[in-house]
């Protein structure tokens, strides 16, 4: 196992049976905003997340995840990819690193490809890299508690349920919250 803090040089690059786990481009960012904009999308994200589908918000937003926040040990953010077509089919985090031992994971995807396990072979991919690879101790995710479909990928992936938290802070909203960790 390589250095915790060696793995922060560069988003490194994930791969599944059929997903590449990659940072995001310039390229990336037309697909990923029409991820963004479809209300069925929007509706798990807490109030909606703004689009700032425009320069000099695509080059900042681009910036801050493949460097600013990386340098600085807070997240890893990929783009989930379609192996086969290349296609940009979501989102996935892990961040919020405490002690360099727990992190938060996160994630989302184009409704196209909700209901084909590919949120759960990301979850898989990246809880692995998270306990395996940094060696932390525990990952927790935070689902809004009517988002059943989410909280079904982490319980397929081995994360428990941990509790409800009331009225949480959720996106630019507040919701009623299930937690869910996994712990090695």
């Amino acid at each position: 196992m390589k250095d915790f803090n060696s793995y922060f040089e560069s988003i490194p690059e994930l791969e599944t049976e059929r997903l590449r786990l990659t940072a995001f481009t310039r390229e990336d960012m037309d697909a990923y905003f029409d991820i963004l904009r479809d209300p069925k999308v929007q509706e798990y994200l807490g109030g909606g997340v703004p689009v700032f589908d425009k320069e000099p918000h695509i080059s900042n937003w681009l910036r801050n995840i493949n460097d600013r926040l990386l340098k600085r040990k807070i997240v890893f953010t990929w783009c989930i990819r379609d192996k086969e077509s290349n296609r940009v089919v979501g989102r996935i985090d892990l961040g919020g690193f405490v002690k360099k031992t727990a992190a938060e994971i996160s994630y989302h995807l184009s409704s196209d490809f909700w209901g084909r396990e590919i949120a759960t072979e990301a979850v898989e991919r990246v809880t692995r890299f998270g306990l395996d690879e940094l060696g932390l101790a525990r990952i927790q995710g935070l689902v809004r508690i009517e988002n059943q479909a989410s909280i079904r990928v982490l319980e397929k992936n081995g994360y428990l349920r941990e509790g409800l938290l009331h009225h949480y802070p959720f996106g630019r909203e507040f919701h009623d919250v299930v937690m869910l960790a996994i712990v090695r």
